[in-house]
This record gives structure tokens, C-alpha cells and sequence, in this order.
């Protein structure tokens, strides 16, 4: 009897360890489905629509941000859409981004002075090169982090296509360099090698 007892005790205290190591696992299950869910709708699905946005020849970080600072006005901005995703996200995102971050965001403030109101101010061309580098890799590892994301959440894999089309675009001539495509090397803003000037 006493061992049927100390066996019923045993059984009892184990189940009791096992459902509660279960809630918990359940909880924790939960918590990080609705942080990637989080992550997905709030970085993920905003630098998607950013990216569709714009023309499929024009994935590159001059059109999608140096464009802007290099505008006339009153078109010009100093705001680059893509560090204010990252720097408002970034308890969201994985480590192989979140690495990149700061190294962007520096780079990025520096392409902007760039380009001054007549002239390119030549000692800032590095950030520009830089922050053109930083942003097609942080482009290609978000996208391939919302295809993975998308598949655990049961959303459409719309990110497979965008990096395609990014990664194909990346591989051509067209806006060559990336940077500061060949129209717009010459000795200052808004001076363009060629007849025919471009479009904002």
C-alpha cells in the first residue's frame, strides 16, 4: 500500500510539472508568434509597399532615398524612409540586420551632404557608395526574412517575387553605378551627362 501510494504521489507531482512546463511552452509559443506576426505587419509588409512603390527599373537606393536629397525643391527631403523603418523597428528585427543598422544610418546621414546646392561635395562620396552597398543588403536579407516569416504565419509569400525582381535588377546595367547612376555624374546636382535631362 505505501508504495502504491508513493507511486500515485510521483504520478500526480509529474503531471503536474508536465502541464505546467506545458502552459508554459504554450505561452512562450504564443509570445513569439505574435512578435513575428508583429515584426511582419508593423517592417516587413511597410518596406514591401516601399518597395513596390516605385518603378521595377528604380530598386535602388539613389531612387528610392539619394533621389530625394538631390531633388530640386521644392521636391528635396532629408528624410530616408528606410532607416526610419529600421531605427522605429528595430526590437523587431533579427541580429543579421540589426548589425547593419548603425553602420547605415551613419553612412546614409553622410550621402546626404553629398549633395550640396551647386556642387557634389566629393569627401562625402564614400557615404553615398556605402549607403547604396548597406541598403541592397539589407533589402535582400528583409525580404528573405519575410518569405520565411510569411510561410510560419500562413500570409501569401509575396516577398519571393520583390527580391526577385530586386536581386535581377541588381544584376543589370541599367542605373549603373547603383549609387549615382551615369546621368548624374557629373560636377553637381541637377547637371546631367547626356541630351535628354531625367525626371524626379
Amino acid at each position: 500500500m505505501p508504495i502504491q501510494i508513493m507511486i500515485s504521489s510521483i504520478v500526480s507531482i509529474t503531471s503536474i510539472f508536465i502541464s505546467n512546463w506545458l502552459g508554459r511552452k504554450a505561452t512562450k509559443d504564443n509570445f513569439q508568434l505574435e512578435t513575428k506576426d508583429k515584426a511582419y505587419k508593423n517592417y516587413y509588409i511597410p518596406l514591401m509597399k516601399l518597395l513596390i512603390s516605385q518603378n521595377k527599373n528604380s530598386l535602388t537606393y539613389y531612387w528610392i532615398v539619394a533621389a530625394w536629397y538631390n531633388a530640386p525643391e521644392p521636391l528635396k527631403k532629408s528624410t530616408d524612409p528606410l532607416k526610419i523603418l529600421l531605427t522605429t523597428n528595430l526590437e523587431l528585427l533579427p541580429p543579421n540586420i540589426v548589425k547593419i543598422v548603425p553602420e547605415y544610418s551613419v553612412a546614409t546621414s553622410g550621402a546626404a551632404l553629398f549633395f550640396g546646392d551647386n556642387e557634389y561635395r566629393e569627401n562625402y562620396r564614400q557615404n553615398l557608395q556605402e549607403s547604396s552597398d548597406f541598403f541592397d543588403e539589407i533589402i535582400k536579407k528583409s525580404l528573405t526574412e519575410a518569405s520565411r516569416l510569411s510561410k510560419q504565419l500562413g500570409y501569401p509569400d509575396i516577398a519571393k517575387p520583390i527580391l526577385g525582381s530586386f536581386v535581377n535588377m541588381e544584376q543589370t546595367d541599367m542605373n549603373f553605378p547603383r549609387y549615382l547612376p551615369a546621368i548624374y555624374q557629373a560636377e553637381g546636382p541637377r547637371q546631367f551627362v547626356g541630351e535628354n535631362p531625367p525626371y524626379y
